[in-house]
């Protein structure tokens, strides 16, 4: 089950809504997750499964992007996972990025 989960920075109030995850019927080909494009340093809404290898590309499930997490939730897809708080903010670089489902998809 995929979800819409909105972010927002605490310090320079950046924010987006983006898909994460895959849905019941495209789940093996389609799983988009939020990433930093290495080359462009904006937040970009890829496809996890073809961009996975893709070294253009830091996702925030991996340990770089993501600051501590309060123990706050995370919203986990199968082996990914988020923090929903003190991400790494692409406009300001502080991690006060967070993030909190709006809805899930099916």
């Amino acid at each position: 089950m995929g979800n819409i989960i909105a972010s927002k920075c605490r310090i320079c109030n950046f924010e987006n809504t983006f898909s994460y995850g895959g849905n019941r019927f495209n789940y093996l080909t389609n799983c988009p997750v939020p990433a930093i494009n290495t080359e462009t340093e904006e937040f970009e809404n890829v496809n996890y499964i073809v961009e996975k290898n893709n070294p253009k590309f830091k996702f925030y499930s991996d340990k770089e992007l993501k600051g501590d997490n309060e123990g706050r939730n995370t919203f986990g897809n199968f082996d990914l996972e988020l923090n929903s708080c003190n991400n790494y903010c692409p406009k300001c670089k502080n991690f006060s990025f967070d993030f909190r489902i709006k809805f899930f998809t099916d």
